[in-house]
């Protein structure tokens, strides 16, 4: 469930996803900076084009739900999660940065 509290909307209509990813006209080479991935709905295929990629995460729930929905696969190993504020953290390197 979303915490409205903190500003948080669960992204789920797919067309949007997939409008997103492809605005980001994201490279194999890249490494994407996700802010505030939520369920894992964009990372998932951010992950499928990106050479890595970072979820910056305030939820520690959150967190929890974007590791899970790719451990085991593949894709675990491309991921990277940072728990924080995104106003307050120091950013990784990144070439792409996508946020909802």
């Amino acid at each position: 469930t979303p915490n409205t509290g903190l500003g948080q909307h669960f992204l789920k209509n797919p067309a949007v996803v997939t409008s997103i990813v492809a605005k980001a006209a994201i490279k194999p080479t890249d490494v994407v900076l996700e802010v505030g991935p939520g369920t894992g709905n964009v990372t998932v295929p951010l992950l499928e084009q990106s050479k890595r990629t970072i979820a910056l995460e305030y939820d520690s729930r959150m967190v929890r739900e974007v590791i899970k929905r790719v451990e085991g696969t593949p894709l675990e190993r491309k991921l990277q999660v940072i728990q924080g504020d995104a106003l307050k953290v120091s950013w990784p390197f990144f070439d792409v940065m996508v946020a909802n």
